[in-house]
């Protein structure tokens, strides 16, 4: 009788043992891809605004040359504003959700 009440009790504890590692684990995945996301966005931002840098980089370099400025410094100041703007809305997106 002792036999089945200990065999029972074990069962009921590995059993249980495992429900909560597998709910760890998979916390632990959906933190994980959360986290991999917020990465590729930051990224994805990183290299738009090293893009916007640079359009203005090259429309100042030929407004230096040509002694005036002209519509590519227009569009390069656009570009680089909407990049500022977006990177602004994600770290502030970022620092809510901590």
């Amino acid at each position: 009788m002792v036999a089945i009440i200990i065999s029972i009790a074990s069962s009921i504890i590995s059993g249980m043992v495992l429900f909560f590692l597998q709910r760890f684990f998979k916390k632990r995945a959906k933190s994980e891809e959360e986290r991999d996301a917020a990465k590729a966005k930051e990224n994805i931002l990183i290299l738009k605004s090293i893009d916007a840098v640079g359009k203005l980089t090259y429309a100042n370099a030929i407004a230096i040359r040509d002694g005036k400025t002209n519509g590519e410094m227009h569009e390069a100041m656009e570009s680089y504003n909407e990049s500022k703007d977006e990177m602004y809305e994600y770290l502030l997106e970022q620092n809510a959700n901590k």
